[in-house]
């Protein structure tokens, strides 16, 4: 396998650690609409309301750009999860936190075996990695029909994919002492909370099997050892949203969330594909949560960030 390409070193920015209040409300979350700022005033929509039952994973991109040529680099940088809410009603971000599901998505190599977890404790779901809101954000709200993207780079990831996250909301930002990730600063910062390792944070190309949670005490969470490496025990009352994605339709041995938070899977038809995943819409234009994901999503030739769909 080739090795993994990033963005052009002149592309990035210089290393920032924080980002300011002010560049956190220019770049608060971008709609589907007119893209105004998010953030409620004074009688504007009425009280924020809870997440639960009302956002959700819209868009997961994770199986990495197709190469540019045959045998050529594999990028996978354009990374990037799409949230909505789907309600008629405002929802607040406060505590919101992003991760990827420790254990594996399918039989990668010969010898894997499943975690089992799904089945074990069907009461909590087991995070690899969690990043969060930073706190400049927490007192921000989502308006009706409003999308966050959640982008592993926040910029233009020409040429090696067609994808341009420069004014995606957050991006994954891991600082290091030798400044293997560096920072985009016209993209504010999640809040990393847990991280297995690497210099970067690159969720599995074969599915990650994604989770948005609330909680009101991180540092109260468990941390437990999951196939040797670390992860967060989350209650799945915490769980805002959780979407099981596998290698393919043969790993569902290989389930990592309990059926409480998912009933089924979903899965793309391999890695480097440059497919995504897109929740499906009714009639009504709304976006449809059976909590099934074999139902509630479908596959995507290629990921459209923000496209009203």
């Amino acid at each position: 396998m080739s090795t993994p390409r990033r963005s052009p070193p002149l592309a990035r920015a210089a290393l920032i650690t924080l980002v300011s209040a002010a560049a956190v409300a220019g770049c608060a979350p971008k709609g589907q609409g007119d893209g105004a700022d998010t953030q409620l005033h004074s009688g504007d929509l009425g009280e924020p309301q809870s997440p639960f039952g009302r956002l959700v994973f819209e868009e997961l991109y994770y199986a990495g750009a197709k190469p540019l040529e045959a045998g050529g680099d594999h990028y996978y940088a354009d990374q990037f999860f799409e949230l909505e809410n789907k309600s008629d009603e405002p929802v607040a971000l406060a505590g919101l936190c992003l991760g990827d599901a420790a254990g594996l998505a399918g039989a990668i190599n010969p010898g894997n075996t499943p975690s089992g977890l799904a089945t074990e404790d069907p009461d909590h779901v087991y995070l690899g990695n969690v990043w969060c809101l930073p706190p400049e954000a927490q007192g921000e709200v989502l308006r009706p029909g409003d999308t966050l993207v959640l982008a592993h780079d926040g910029t233009n990831h020409a040429p090696y994919s067609a994808l341009d996250l420069s004014d995606a909301d957050f991006e994954a930002y891991n600082q290091r002492d030798d400044g293997a990730d560096l920072d985009y600063p016209t993209v504010p910062n999640l809040t990393r909370f847990h991280f297995t390792g690497g210099y970067d944070w690159l969720v599995t190309v074969f599915g990650p099997s994604m989770v948005l949670f609330v909680t009101a005490d991180l540092e109260a969470l468990e941390k437990v050892r999951v196939d040797g490496l670390g992860a967060v025990k989350v209650p799945i009352g915490e769980v805002v949203d959780g979407v099981d994605t596998l290698m393919d339709a043969e790993s569902g041995e290989y389930k990592r969330l309990p059926l409480g938070v998912d009933g089924g899977f979903a899965y793309v038809s391999g890695t480097y594909t440059g497919e995504s995943l897109s929740r499906v819409r009714g009639a009504d234009g709304r976006l449809q949560d059976t909590n099934d994901s074999a139902a509630d999503f479908e596959l995507r030739a290629a990921p459209a960030p923000r496209e009203a769909r």
